[in-house]
């Protein structure tokens, strides 16, 4: 009999030291492992939530970002170095002559110094239909440089001429073009 509660001890013994290296090398690293990625999903959660507030200001971005598109459509419009008349006025007068506009005269005026820029006033005036006047203005507005008008006479002229063309008018367009070396 104290052979066999000897024999008993020790097996008893082995299984309690491989339940202790089982505990101590398999399961309370296992534990550590779970217990780490555990706070990892925390963390992602936590992550992905942030993310996700973020992502619902996208369509307010994107809403806006078109309407500052549409805003500054015609921010790429050039203030040139140089005035560079002679082409602008060969423009002016292609456009004059392409909306059927007649009697045209073009003065330009004294370029004047601002700080940051040069402006030089020019004078239009020329006779047309209302219609091609619209369009002229149209396409004075469609230029690529920076133009500005400043003041607009459209007068229906009188006399025997405007019997005959009801539809014509005169026009006295003042508009500026600007540059920043002389």
């Amino acid at each position: 009999m104290k052979q066999a509660t000897r024999d008993n001890l020790m097996v008893i013994g082995a299984l309690l030291a491989v339940v202790v290296v089982a505990t101590v090398f398999i399961y309370l690293p296992q534990m550590r492992e779970v217990s780490r990625l555990r706070a990892r999903i925390a963390e992602e959660k936590l992550h992905l939530s942030d993310c996700s507030q973020q992502a619902r200001g996208v369509p307010g971005l994107v809403r806006e970002v078109q309407a500052m598109r549409t805003r500054y459509s015609n921010f790429d419009r050039r203030l040139p170095k140089k005035k560079e008349l002679g082409e602008f006025l060969r423009e002016i007068s292609g456009n004059v002559t392409g909306e059927n506009l007649w009697n045209h005269v073009i003065e330009p005026g004294n370029p004047t110094r601002t700080s940051l820029f040069h402006t030089l006033p020019i004078t239009l005036r020329f006779r047309g239909s209302y219609l091609s006047l619209a369009n002229f203005l149209k396409r004075l507005d469609e230029m690529e440089r920076l133009t500005q008008v400043q003041r607009l006479n459209v007068i229906s002229p009188t006399g025997s001429d405007s019997a005959a063309e009801p539809q014509k008018v005169d026009a006295e367009l003042l508009m500026n073009i600007y540059f920043t070396e002389s």
